[in-house]
């Protein structure tokens, strides 16, 4: 398991006051005031504090329950709650965000997601894509507002612990973290991408923040290419033109560990680096959720991504009937 660089305690609150920026503007941000530790999701609301208006289901799910909510602006997510959820702690979150066509209700069933120790969100993107993607029908300030308002109604719900918010996905949906990643690095904890589709937007106006990575892509994916290409008539990068932009971003300094993992997988981590950068490559991989349920091949055994983006993550849970890799 990766650890995490913790000098970012701070990043919370930041958290959300960049929420607020979106959503509010700085003169309601300019009123708020920073939360107790003792304060819960109950007890204080962190976005009405800030005059944000919210949009919390009056009734979410209970413990080992999913459930549909439906925003005000017409948008929804799927949000999943660990079976053993008590208001006795606080809990992390993790975003998971669906590819080209598909729903959040797919991206649930086959991603095994729902074993996280974790508060679990996967939302619905607009005609089933995510900006900055040339196919999208929305802007990236527009699904940016969208990923703000769920954890708005998820934390006036549930006990969140701001500290532990993640984004991973695959394919559209991976390229979509990654944006998350980069433009809203004092929100996401780390952020996790599975055959993540790289087109040149996402890496504009990035961030010099650095922020945990981790990535997977099979050599011979169909879809979005290893080595970089053309889709929808926009270039988009190579795995190895990304890595080296996170680990510039990352301040890696050291060199890169290799190790070999099952069926020629490969896992490189960059060393010295203020926050942690690790890549999977799996050699002969097509486009999938690697050990996922729709996974027709499992080359790496099932439960693979999940198991790793969770252990990247710091987070408790593993699919049933996976092992350690």
């Amino acid at each position: 398991m990766v650890s995490l660089n913790m000098k970012k305690a701070t990043r919370a609150w930041g958290g959300v006051i960049s929420l607020c920026l979106l959503a509010a503007g700085i003169a309601s941000c300019a009123k708020a005031e920073a939360p107790t530790e003792a304060a819960s999701a109950g007890q204080w609301n962190k976005a009405s504090a800030l005059g944000i208006p919210t949009s919390a289901p009056l009734v979410g799910p209970g413990p080992g329950e999913s459930k549909t909510i439906n925003l005000p602006s017409g948008r929804n997510y799927i949000l999943h709650v660990p079976k053993d959820y008590s208001e006795d702690q606080q809990w992390p979150v993790v975003m998971v965000f669906h590819g080209l066509g598909d729903t959040a209700a797919n991206t649930q069933a086959y991603s095994l997601l729902d074993s996280a120790e974790a508060l679990v969100a996967y939302p619905q993107g607009i005609e089933k894509a995510w900006s900055p993607a040339p196919y999208a029908k929305t802007t990236g300030e527009e699904d940016r507002a969208f990923v703000a308002d769920i954890l708005d109604t998820i934390r006036a719900t549930y006990r969140v612990d701001d500290a532990r918010v993640f984004a991973t996905g695959l394919s559209n949906g991976g390229g979509f973290a990654a944006y998350l990643g980069c433009t809203m690095p004092e929100v996401f904890r780390a952020v996790g991408t599975v055959s993540a589709a790289y087109y040149d937007a996402i890496h504009q106006g990035c961030s010099d923040e650095p922020v945990a990575r981790f990535d997977i892509h099979g050599t011979n994916d169909p879809v979005v290419d290893y080595h970089g290409g053309t889709r929808h008539d926009t270039h988009y990068n190579s795995v190895d033109e990304v890595m080296q932009q996170d680990a510039k971003r990352n301040r890696c300094t050291g060199g890169v560990r290799t190790s070999r993992l099952v069926n020629n997988a490969l896992e490189l981590n960059w060393t010295n680096c203020e926050e942690p950068l690790q890549h999977i490559r799996i050699a002969g991989g097509g486009h999938v959720w690697p050990g996922g349920e729709y996974d027709k091949d499992q080359e790496v055994g099932k439960g693979f991504a999940t198991d790793r983006v969770l252990d990247f993550f710091g987070i408790p849970g593993r699919p049933s009937g996976t092992q350690q890799t």
